[in-house]
């Protein structure tokens, strides 16, 4: 069984202190121990059984800053506001799927309970905003006018083709 250095209560919390630092080394920091190794993960542990690397168990208060400060440099990257959006609005699609600010409306999953693959295929297809989706067909996109192809009519004519190309073999 493994020694654990001092001030450990757990293997899992030895091994999360580790490999954070572990994590550190590989972005650029410095070792804070001799050691003979050239590994990170195995430097890193050098560090942590000499007791150099410090460490301590967050207050909830401390969780709570510190992901808010993440929400609000994600925020500042995307240049996301909070006075965007009225509070209670609907959250804008992640993917741009469709105009910019489209915003998806998600009712319709909870209404259909039928999961035939072509219902999912349906909803799937309304979720994206592919416009023109009716049950059956499926929208290819074109520079002017959107064609609309019949998945049924599809199947049979590459069934066709395939039954020629069989033939051509023999």
């Amino acid at each position: 069984m493994i020694q654990l250095p001092q001030g450990f209560d757990s293997i899992f919390r030895y091994i999360v202190v580790v490999s954070q630092r572990a994590e550190q080394l590989v972005n650029g920091a410095k070792p804070r121990s001799e050691s003979r190794h050239d590994k990170s993960t195995l430097i890193a542990i050098d560090d942590v059984d000499e007791g150099k690397v410090q460490w301590r168990i967050l207050t909830q208060e401390e969780l709570d800053a510190q992901r808010q400060a993440i929400v609000d440099q994600l925020r500042a990257e995307v240049g996301v506001n909070e006075t965007d959006e009225p509070p209670g609005a609907a959250i804008r699609d992640v993917l741009p799927t469709g105009g910019a600010g489209d915003i998806v409306d998600l009712a319709f999953v909870a209404d259909d309970d039928d999961d035939e693959p072509d219902d999912e295929l349906f909803r799937l297809q309304k979720l994206l905003g592919m416009a023109g989706a009716t049950k059956g067909t499926l929208v290819a996109d074109d520079d002017d006018e959107p064609e609309t192809i019949d998945l049924d009519e599809a199947a049979e004519e590459l069934e066709g083709s395939t039954d020629a190309d069989d033939e051509d073999e023999d």
